[in-house]
């Protein structure tokens, strides 16, 4: 299970994927779920609409979390312990080690493993 820790407050615990942004939906261009009935929906409120509304996907597989960023006005980011920061490339799932932080838009979340 990881641990989704955002800069809003929201706390979430997932063992799934999902769409993370101001008005997520299952069905974004981009997302191919193993399993739509199952996959998680975030909201993220940003007045300043800097987050997408669908922003990112993100999920797991045999036990590594990933990201992707759906095409973003914003862009998302991913800053490794140790590693620094790295710009995510759209359309591709990026790997994110549990202590990194991704940022999208103005707003982020901390990954940890539980």
């Amino acid at each position: 299970m990881f641990v989704l820790d955002f800069s809003d407050g929201q706390h979430i615990e997932t063992m799934s994927e999902g769409v993370i942004g101001r008005n997520p939906a299952v069905h974004t261009p981009g997302t191919e779920f193993d399993d739509p009935a199952h996959a998680e929906l975030i909201t993220v409120a940003d007045d300043a609409k800097s987050v997408s509304r669908a922003h990112l996907a993100f999920g797991q597989y045999d036990g590594v979390f990933w990201v992707m960023d759906l095409g973003s006005a914003n862009g998302t980011t991913i800053t490794y312990p140790g590693d620094g920061t790295f710009a995510c490339d759209p359309n591709t799932r990026h790997e994110v080690d549990p202590g990194s932080i991704v940022r999208f838009g103005n707003a982020s979340f901390a990954l940890t493993r539980r």
